[in-house]
């Protein structure tokens, strides 16, 4: 009967409200914080001479570093050779390191994740075929589209697992027996470990009623030996561990443990050291009801993955056969038609039964549910320019007053309310103005946008004077 069990570990962001969340739902889960968000903050938090001098060590303190003590011992001595020291946010980040240093989180099983990729990629996934402006209706159809490509897409990776096998490098019987056992992916990756341990050694260094400890190292011909690994074999449950942590943190053995298992003649990988997750049957499971946690029978026991892969074998081996001979051919693509036709007939006559029960009543409508403000919409952040020019006191030109411009400026507002004498030719002398002329007076009215004359006898000799002296042509 499955169990609401809570999740041995969650990565997440440095976030507040969900370190807070998590700690109140699921006490027993290890929260980790991602460690590619942590890692993009050093060039922020760091001043460019440190950054450039000191990063490649940090992280190669951070990712090499296979236990808390090497940890600590390795980060202290560079804050106390340099100025890093001194740093705020490194402090603090070292006072958090058993959230986010690979040393202190390797002894639970993450399937060797130490970021959030999972969730970006799912995110990256899915906006290829939806998007925030579709409605409900198109959102369903396109999230039915990308699950039905989806799905697509992994019964191609069972098929491979299924019929494609890759090459074994060795006769090692553990190899070949991996092969039939895990996924392509994961037999890849178990078969690199298996080539490199045959470059190690193994001797026992320390021997008790209980516990065996052996250390293991690398050695090629003309160099000096590598990093020296702690393999301890416990008598009591029979268990063999390693001081890398791989076999906990990825879920398969690393090649510290195939080295000791040759020395100790062990040609069969034990069943304990394989985990199901990486099986080509992870997915072959009962089914359970959630309201009454009983076994479900779903036709064969067996998932959608499992029933393809079944069919796929045996119609394959079948293929093999009838290609033989042009006779078995021709008799088998018979068949397939025939039987193409019986199975097509199974599902529509459950749908045509299933239509016919429908009513207009069953019918509803669905419509699109309310807008709501995502996290972290709101107001575009300002830059520090922008900021200062905001809080700068922006003076009028007209009048040399804060608060307003040119353009809204009461006081010339007031002014051109008004309407205002004006006298053309100016008082000043103009050489271009004959000096013989009338001067006559005008003024200009705001109300009706034009220059009116104040003495028109003035301006009807003035007229005259200029039509005598420019006439027309």
């Amino acid at each position: 009967m499955p169990t609401q069990a809570a999740p041995g570990v969650i990565i997440t962001d440095q976030d507040a409200a969900i370190s807070k969340g998590i700690s109140m739902i699921m006490p027993f889960t290890l929260h980790r914080f991602c460690l590619w968000h942590i890692l993009n903050k050093f060039s922020e938090k760091m001043d460019v001479v440190s950054f450039n001098d000191q990063y490649h060590s940090l992280v190669n303190i951070i990712k090499q570093s296979e236990s808390p003590a090497e940890f600590e011992q390795h980060w202290t001595e560079v804050m106390e050779t340099t100025e890093l020291g001194n740093n705020e946010w490194l402090s603090n980040m070292y006072e958090i390191r058993s959230r986010w240093v690979p040393a202190y989180v390797k002894h639970v099983f993450a399937a060797g994740m130490t970021s959030s990729q999972r969730s970006e990629s799912g995110h990256s996934f899915l906006k290829k075929y939806v998007d925030k402006k579709n409605s409900l209706t198109d959102f369903i159809t396109r999230f039915n589209r990308a699950l039905a490509h989806q799905r697509h897409a992994e019964l191609v990776a069972n098929h491979i697992d299924i019929n494609e096998k890759p090459r074994v490098s060795s006769a090692s019987m553990m190899e070949n027996q991996m092969l039939q056992i895990y996924t392509k992916k994961i037999f890849l990756l178990f078969q690199k470990e298996i080539e490199q341990s045959h470059f190690y050694t193994c001797s026992k260094r320390t021997s008790s009623d209980d516990v065996k400890v052996y250390t293991v190292q690398r050695f090629e011909p003309g160099n000096s030996f590598d990093r020296q690994r702690q393999v301890t074999y416990c008598t009591s449950s029979d268990c063999i561990s390693c001081s890398c942590r791989m076999f906990d943190f990825d879920g398969y053995p690393c090649r510290h443990m195939i080295c000791y298992m040759k020395i100790k003649q062990v040609m069969i990988l034990p069943d304990k050291y394989i985990i199901r997750r990486w099986t080509k049957h992870a997915k072959q499971a009962p089914v359970f009801d959630q309201m009454t946690g009983l076994s479900v029978d779903n036709s064969s026991g067996q998932s959608l993955m499992s029933r393809h892969g079944m069919l796929a074998h045996a119609a394959s081996e079948l293929v093999d056969d009838a290609s033989l001979t042009d006779a078995r051919s021709t008799f088998l693509l018979g068949e397939f038609q025939s039987l193409r036709i019986r199975v097509k007939d199974i599902d529509s006559g459950d749908d045509i039964g299933m239509s016919r029960n429908k009513t207009r009543e069953e019918t509803r409508v669905i419509r699109d549910p309310n807008p709501v403000r995502a996290k972290g919409c709101g107001k575009r952040l300002k830059s520090g320019k922008e900021k200062a020019l905001s809080q700068s006191s922006r003076q009028c030109r007209a009048c040399g007053n804060s608060g307003h411009d040119k353009r809204t400026c009461p006081t010339l507002q007031n002014r051109l309310d008004n309407t205002l004498p004006l006298q053309y030719p100016h008082n000043a002398p103009d050489p271009h103005y004959p000096h013989d002329a009338p001067n006559p007076q005008y003024s200009y009215d705001m109300s009706d946008d034009r220059f009116t004359s104040i003495d028109n006898s003035n301006y009807n000799a003035a007229a005259e004077f200029f039509s005598n002296q420019y006439p027309f042509p």
